[in-house]
């Protein structure tokens, strides 16, 4: 039934309407808590250290003006087309609800080196990668996703925006290309981590592409009673929807692919930030 194409924008209107009712009634509210200092955010793990350090400056994105696009379909590419359909309309559905969040990604990321390189695995169409942009203009944000037209869509906003320090690449976020290995200061993966089938094998390959003191910064559900509540729709509604993780499944995968330092805070009401360093 859900892939009959009334259904499937039923679905898509019925997911657009919960993110941003959650917006409007849980996370507004937790951000006026904030400014006023009464909102108290679970933690574990280490205590989290904001700030990305270090940073190489601009070279992917010189080198390469076009996307960078797979020969062809890869394996289990069915899987990703929905996100092909919905490439022009994800951003405006999605970002209500992703923009706050991102908000406290970049608080997390304070101070950040103008001149690093950051990595979006999971793209998208651009919203988060083109605020990321601006706020390394001696560096660079690569922005990778397996969703080709995710990643057309992307390139085409950067372009509008007029910004020129971001490369753009179609790579499955567990097989990234050899040219990202040791390469990036920061990953910023956001909302994007339900998606992926093989959880370890995504947190191998950050660890893989981060230089020596990288950070990764993962957002995503993450408290046991979100990830409870979530579930049915997101099982219903959400293009390629794997599972949700509690932060403590997030604390003991990112230990076990040899981060040296990882924490987890509930930045927003639901809504975890795992942050792992190389």
């Amino acid at each position: 039934m859900t892939d009959m194409p009334g259904n499937r924008a039923l679905l898509d209107q019925s997911m657009a309407l919960a993110l941003l009712s959650w917006r409007l009634h849980v996370f507004e509210p937790a951000r006026w808590m904030k400014r006023l200092g009464l909102y108290r955010a679970s933690t574990l793990g280490a205590p989290v250290v904001p700030g990305v350090p270090g940073g190489s400056g601009p070279h992917l994105s010189r080198r390469y003006s076009q996307p960078v696009l797979l020969p062809g379909e890869p394996e289990g590419y069915s899987e990703v087309k929905d996100f092909d359909r919905v490439a022009h309309l994800y951003e405006a559905a999605v970002r209500p609800f992703s923009e706050p969040i991102l908000e406290e990604v970049e608080a997390l990321m304070h101070p950040l080196s103008p001149r690093a390189r950051v990595l979006d695995p999971s793209c998208g169409p651009g919203g988060a990668v083109l605020r990321l942009a601006q706020r390394v203009p001696q560096g660079e944000v690569v922005a990778a996703d397996l969703s080709r037209g995710m990643v057309e869509t992307a390139c085409e906003a950067a372009r509008r925006a007029r910004l020129t320090n971001l490369a753009f690449f179609q790579a499955d976020v567990g097989k990234p290309p050899e040219a990202f290995t040791g390469y990036f200061d920061a990953i910023v993966c956001c909302l994007s981590f339900h998606h992926y089938p093989d959880g370890a094998e995504a947190v191998r390959a950050f660890r893989k592409v981060l230089a020596p003191g990288g950070k990764v910064f993962v957002a995503d559900a993450g408290p046991r009673w979100f990830v409870e509540l979530a579930r049915p729709i997101s099982v219903l509604a959400d293009p390629g929807f794997v599972r949700h993780r509690t932060g403590e499944e997030f604390l003991e995968l990112f230990a076990h692919a040899g981060f040296s330092r990882v924490s987890w805070i509930e930045v927003l009401p639901g809504i975890g930030v795992t942050v792992a360093s190389v």
